[in-house]
């Protein structure tokens, strides 16, 4: 059976965004609603905000998953026009529809792409956001979107180190339990199918907050220990092939 693709459009507003936002572990995060980890497809990916402002480390993460990065300097030392374009972008996608974008995907906390979001919906695409947990009890907000996650899950900022031994044990409960609602019959699999269960079994699970830092670590211990048989698809990417959990 053919799988159907889902094309994505991510527009992250550089003016709500944290300067500790993890990128990678974003992405990766927005594509994993699939149970098998795939027909997700990135066809815009865009940040927009005044570049005075955007911290280097920050642009560099952008560029490195090949982010446009349009510089919305703010006017008269009021609020910048980054709303606005992305609202405009947005609706040009809608109308032009090459490709068709199935999801479009904002990542801020302004109330103001509210409208852009109703909009969007009402000609049947999905809507996500990405938005401060403090903006989640917004009603226009919830009310605009189909999904909606918080910007805190995604933040680089590392716990104590007197937390790391307990944050390494909840990441090996977690993985076994995720591992438990994986279908053996549906082998192989991505990483990211676990990594997505894990995060719906415990939101506030964060694995740069253990001594693993990276997913992958996490699972070549469970490769170590016999749990789990690891390859690689046509692509060289790497899979879990087999499940072997303990009776």
């Amino acid at each position: 059976m053919e799988i159907e693709t889902s094309m994505l459009a991510l527009y992250i507003d550089l003016e709500n965004l944290p300067n500790d936002l993890d990128i990678d572990l974003l992405m990766q995060t927005l594509v994993m609603d699939d149970p098998y980890g795939f027909g997700c497809v990135y066809v815009v990916k865009a940040a927009f905000g005044s570049s005075e402002q955007v911290p280097k480390e920050l642009k560099e993460k952008l560029r490195d998953n090949n982010f446009l990065i349009v510089d919305t300097p703010h006017v008269a030392q009021k609020k910048n026009r980054a709303d606005l374009i992305i609202s405009i972008d947005a609706f040009e996608k809608l109308y032009l529809n090459n490709p068709t974008i199935t999801r479009y995907i904002f990542v801020t906390s302004d109330s103001d792409f509210s409208v852009i979001m109703d909009k969007l919906r009402a000609y049947g695409k999905q809507v996500w956001l990405v938005c401060r947990k403090s903006d989640e009890a917004k009603t226009i907000l919830a009310k605009s979107c189909d999904n909606m996650l918080l910007i805190e899950d995604f933040s680089t900022s590392i716990k104590g180190t007197e937390e790391v031994d307990d944050t390494d044990e909840r990441a090996r409960e977690l993985f076994m339990e995720a591992l438990a609602y994986i279908d053996v019959d549906r082998l192989p699999a991505k990483f990211s199918t676990v990594a997505w269960k894990m995060k719906q079994i415990d939101r506030s699970f964060d694995i740069k907050a253990t001594s693993y830092k990276k997913f992958k670590k996490l699972v070549a211990y469970f490769e170590k220990e016999g749990f789990v048989t690891l390859g690689r698809d046509e692509d060289n990417l790497p899979q879990i092939e087999d499940i072997n959990l303990p009776e």
